[in-house]
């Protein structure tokens, strides 16, 4: 069984933590996923990311069984953080160095991580996705613009996480809005790979899943349907500055997110944990609009709020995320109490009964 774990993660100071730093973990959080696998028996190995060549240096005087991974990409490399490649080459430089790592695999994280691939996949599984046309370079967005004609409009990075370059000016509804905004972005990002979509005006949900063979889908979160979520409404939701409602089991609209989540995660081949966000259309139909393949642990995240619907504390949510990632590459041998009592309550979530 495993006993050290490198835990892997990206942290700026709170100053920096803007712009192409917004996906970074906050110091809150940081300290909240050690202390839950402290609780769960590990030895843990505390690994601010900045480059391969320091997990290379840390190796060095031992190995760890396994790493727990919610680094975005290399902090001496910014542009791994939001350009979709970042989460693929972290997973990459630890199996080339013979460490087995958390959450999706490399190539999973591809399809994650670049929208217009995201979009790709889940149509070809029958996943419904808002109509959308990606823009690889600039010159392709400026073509798009002059002949586009479908208005309103939503614009966001291909790439990476989607609060970078996400904000109320996202929403387009005239061919100089679309342009004003594709410059911003470049002027933010630089010539980065861009996703023009429908906006669709429906409530927003975000649903967790979690496991391997047989995952469950946790109760989703629905947010105000007003709001863009941007880094700063995302903040205000942490800080329960906005209203959100927890879509209980017994609710009509948990059936079909359910379902669509669980096609949509064997799609893209994830495992141990995801979260997948939808947009609903003026009718009411669900759109899967982004599939994230390394959601945020923290305590106030979207992830703790779902399990804390269910009664699983955040140690145990914690530690079934590494148990998953442990069974899953072989190394976990016996579940520890807050994992079995973590399990035992997800049970009824479970499509078939069990949880695998």
């Amino acid at each position: 069984m495993a006993g050290k774990i490198a835990f892997i993660y990206n942290w700026v100071p709170t100053v920096e933590r803007k712009g192409v730093y917004s996906e970074c973990s906050t110091r809150r959080t940081v300290e909240s996923v050690e202390e839950a696998l402290y609780f769960g028996g590990y030895q843990v190995m505390s690994i601010n990311l900045q480059s391969r060549r320091q997990l290379e240096q840390r190796f060095r005087a031992g190995k760890p069984d396994f790493a727990l991974v919610i680094a975005e990409g290399f902090l001496d490399s910014p542009a791994t953080l939001y350009d979709g490649t970042g989460a693929a080459l972290v997973r990459q430089s630890l199996a080339e160095l013979g460490i087995p790592s958390s959450h999706s695999p490399a190539a999973s994280m591809e399809l994650c991580r670049h929208k217009e691939l995201t979009y790709g996949a889940l149509s070809r599984a029958g996943v419904r996705v808002p109509w959308n046309q990606p823009l690889a370079d600039p010159a392709a967005a400026r073509a798009f613009a002059g002949a586009n004609e479908k208005y309103p409009l939503f614009v966001k990075p291909a790439g990476g996480g989607n609060s970078v370059g996400i904000d109320e000016a996202s929403v387009v509804r005239s061919p100089g809005e679309l342009v004003r905004r594709m410059e911003e972005l470049y002027d933010l990002l630089g010539p980065i790979s861009l996703v023009v979509e429908e906006f669709l005006p429906g409530v927003e949900y975000t649903v967790g899943v979690i496991g391997n063979g047989n995952p469950v889908v946790l109760p989703p979160v629905a947010f105000p349907h007003c709001l863009v979520r941007s880094t700063a409404v995302k903040k205000a939701e942490s800080m329960d500055k906005v209203a959100l409602a927890i879509v209980s089991p017994q609710d009509g609209r948990y059936p079909p997110l359910r379902d669509i989540s669980l096609k949509a995660y064997a799609a893209l081949g994830c495992a141990d944990v995801v979260r997948i966000d939808f947009k609903a259309d003026g009718e009411g139909q669900l759109y899967v609009i982004d599939v994230n393949g390394t959601p945020s642990l923290g305590r106030a995240s979207s992830l703790a709020r779902m399990t804390a619907a269910v009664n699983v504390d955040y140690y145990g949510f914690i530690n079934l995320v590494l148990y998953y990632g442990l069974k899953r590459s072989g190394l976990a041998a016996e579940l520890s109490e807050p994992v079995a009592a973590a399990k035992e309550k997800l049970v009824s979530l479970s499509r078939g009964g069990q949880v695998a």
